[in-house]
């Protein structure tokens, strides 16, 4: 039996994580036993993750993030969804459509005012996000790695949670958009 169940990064037990490292491995190519910390990790810390279940056995993650960052003067929370994942055997059903709605919910509930994510426009996978109501950036993001070096990223998508207005400010100015003074980025 199929279920999306949320789970706090401190309670996720070794079995759990041991399964999340299949479906990071599988969809991503990578889990976060293979990061080198000399690299200087881009990933931010979540704060949770929702695990799609069939049965005990984890197939599916969308990992939650919030910190708090600033536009053009202006704080506010970045956070929503990352790492929206699902074995091959269990696409196409729906499930991820389902992780990004309860995904949203929450980061909506706990405060996050703009949600933003980065993904290749050459995956598929930013047409679910665009009817959710995302939208590209269309410039350069930044953020700092585990090192504190600020780097940048392409390919952002945001989208207006607990501040419809920023959003459309941070889509139509051309200020600075950050992920923060904490590590990291999703």
């Amino acid at each position: 039996m199929m279920d999306i169940k949320f789970v706090f990064k401190n309670e996720i037990t070794e079995a759990q994580q041991i399964m999340i490292n299949v479906v990071n491995k599988t969809c991503f190519g990578f889990d976060e036993t293979e990061i080198d910390e000399k690299e200087g990790n881009m990933f931010a810390v979540e704060f949770g993750a929702y695990l799609l279940l069939d049965d005990t056995k984890i197939v599916g993650v969308s990992y939650l993030y919030k910190k708090l960052s600033e536009y053009d003067g202006q704080p506010f929370y970045i956070g929503g969804f990352g790492g929206l994942g699902i074995l091959p055997d269990y696409r196409g059903n729906g499930y991820a459509r389902q992780l990004v709605k309860k995904s949203l919910h929450l980061a909506s509930e706990v405060g996050v005012d703009i949600a933003c994510l980065f993904t290749d426009p050459g995956e598929t996978v930013y047409k679910l996000y665009e009817k959710f109501g995302f939208a590209y950036l269309n410039r350069e993001a930044y953020y700092f790695d585990s090192l504190g070096v600020e780097k940048v990223i392409d390919d952002v998508m945001i989208l207006g949670l607990g501040d419809k207005i920023l959003a459309k400010k941070i889509l139509s100015t051309n200020h600075k958009f950050h992920y923060g003074k904490e590590e990291g980025c999703w």
